[in-house]
């Protein structure tokens, strides 16, 4: 009886070191940012003058010194 559970506990260590060296865990902790910093490849984000969708500054299309989320809404114009 006693060989059986040095068996066991022999299996149960080799299974340990084994699923350790797969699966290693965290090395280092991830610190959140705070909501002030943005990442560096962000852009700015601009709400339609027509709909209130926002999109990104680069996609938005400018008509009489608003941001419109398409050509049809900026040939329509602000809401009304």
């Amino acid at each position: 009886m006693e060989e059986l559970l040095r068996l066991v506990l022999v299996v149960a260590a080799i299974w340990l070191i084994i699923h350790r060296l797969k699966h290693p865990g965290p090395r280092s902790r991830v610190t959140r940012t705070s909501r002030k910093e943005s990442p560096p490849d962000s852009m700015p984000m601009l709400r339609c003058a027509r709909c209130g969708v926002y999109i990104p500054q680069a996609e938005a299309v400018t008509a009489h010194g608003q941001a419109f989320c398409s050509r049809e809404h900026a040939t329509l114009g602000m809401r009304r």
